[in-house]
């Protein structure tokens, strides 16, 4: 280690964090009012029976649809995106599953009953990114979440927290390890150990604003729990100096005895200490370890990170401000280790946080999303194009909601190579600086296109 990086290591035990208002995200449009449900539909949630409950809501959210043709007013009305959010949660959950974590306990029926009555966590909890790839771990584990703390006062305060915390724990290339390693990595406590952190004022002020999306890359790493309380006491900087937080700890392929960190003995003479931060920064590591030592050091202060590899080298990323990211020991770009739209840093965050950037844009894109996958569940595949399509207006990188409406267009009979150059043209309008994305998504439009071309 060089004398500057022993300098940077002394300071950084000592600096405070410092505030900055261009980490925070642009104010959250008003939230969603609840609309209470019809007597029918609640005594169906009390009863238990979702799949009755889904053919409800279905019928009524169709007759709602016949009686005013113009969706955009629909989406408008509070009673009606309600009614959509329970249909697309139940939709991504399934109704059997729903009815599993409703039966699992009186406090789990409380906690479904709560979350069914609320669109504005509803709302985060399907806009989280990933989520609905595995809504039934979800679930549970938002109500874990809600029985340990759902009935303070101020849990609405930390409903973003716990849904990201849920979401990094059942989808994405973390979510694995995190189960296999549960009794160090514990949703539920790590949602307390932020929500303590927020409370003494040791993180962040930016923190409390960001939405689930960005709280997987605060919460969303296979270290221990108890690492984010110990780098949060023990490694303090400015909080752009997240970026040099690596060098706290020392670069060795050797611990003190000799075992070099390729074989299995490297940590095993601290093995009780409070956590691989605390070994890490005693021990030290090589690429990989000092990385990750950087993005949780991060992490623990309510800023985003992400571990990225590289060819032979491992690195790590900071997120500055909204839809910038610096990088630590080498990155940002690479292979991210979480993420949400493909791990090919800097397409992957570049086209995250363009489909993100807007609170209300994508709020209402999602509303279409759960608009259009009812349409289709109703056999009307037009309605559902014109849905994806509406979308796609507010977001217009959204790659999940892009491949929907593409999916619906190839089934669609009659379109010729013109309709094809006509979309891909406005398509490839929308993605300046994202092009490797566009390549990507408009793949198999291209390639129906082209067969399409009469070989004259």
């Amino acid at each position: 280690m060089n004398i500057s990086h022993l300098i940077l290591c002394t300071s950084l035990l000592a600096a405070p964090i410092c505030a900055a208002q261009d980490f925070t995200e642009p104010e959250a449009a008003a939230p969603v009012v609840a609309s209470p449900l019809p007597s029918s539909m609640a005594q169906k949630i009390s009863s238990g029976d979702f799949a009755g409950l889904q053919t409800e809501i279905r019928e009524a959210l169709q007759a709602a649809g016949e009686q005013t043709k113009a969706t955009q007013k629909l989406l408008q009305d509070n009673k009606y995106r309600h009614l959509l959010d329970i249909h697309e949660l139940l939709r991504v959950t399934g109704p059997d599953n729903m009815k599993a974590v409703f039966s699992k306990s009186p406090q789990d029926a409380a906690f479904v009953k709560a979350f069914l009555q609320d669109p504005v966590w509803m709302e985060l909890y399907l806009g989280a990114g990933l989520i609905p790839e595995n809504s039934p771990a979800g679930i549970q584990i938002l109500s874990d979440i809600w029985k340990a703390d759902g009935k303070s006062p101020d849990f609405r305060t930390y409903q973003s927290l716990a849904t990201g915390i849920a979401s990094v724990f059942s989808t994405g290339p973390f979510a694995g390890k995190l189960k296999a390693n549960s009794a160090n990595c514990n949703p539920v406590r790590r949602y307390q150990i932020f929500k303590k952190l927020h409370q003494e004022n040791k993180l962040h002020p930016g923190f409390i604003k960001l939405r689930p999306w960005e709280i997987r890359f605060v919460t969303g790493i296979h270290w221990d729990d108890k690492s984010y309380e110990w780098l949060n006491e023990h490694i303090n900087l400015p909080w752009r100096r997240y970026t040099d937080a690596c060098w706290a700890a020392p670069y060795t392929g050797n611990n003190f005895f000799g075992d070099t960190i390729q074989g299995p003995l490297f940590y095993v003479p601290w093995r009780d200490s409070s956590g691989e931060a605390e070994n890490t920064r005693t021990i030290g590591g090589v690429c990989g370890g000092l990385s990750h030592f950087g993005t949780m050091a991060a992490q623990a202060h309510g800023i985003p990170a992400y571990p990225v590899g590289q060819p032979g080298h491992c690195a790590y990323a900071v997120r500055v401000k909204r839809g910038q990211w610096k990088g630590g020991f080498g990155g940002p770009d690479g292979g991210m280790h979480n993420h949400i739209f493909g791990s090919e840093a800097p397409t992957s965050y570049l086209l995250m946080e363009a489909v993100f950037a807007d609170n209300e844009k994508i709020d209402l894109a999602y509303q279409w999303a759960y608009q259009a996958r009812l349409d289709e569940i109703l056999g009307n595949k037009d309605k559902a194009i014109q849905s994806w399509q509406e979308a796609l207006k507010q977001t217009p990188l959204h790659p999940f909601f892009r491949t929907e409406l593409q999916r619906l267009l190839l089934e669609k009979q009659g379109m010729q190579p013109i309709d094809w150059y006509v979309y891909a043209k406005d398509a490839l309008s929308h993605y300046k600086g994202n092009g490797f994305a566009a390549f990507g998504i408009l793949k198999d439009v291209q390639n129906k296109f082209l067969m399409d071309i009469p070989p004259a």
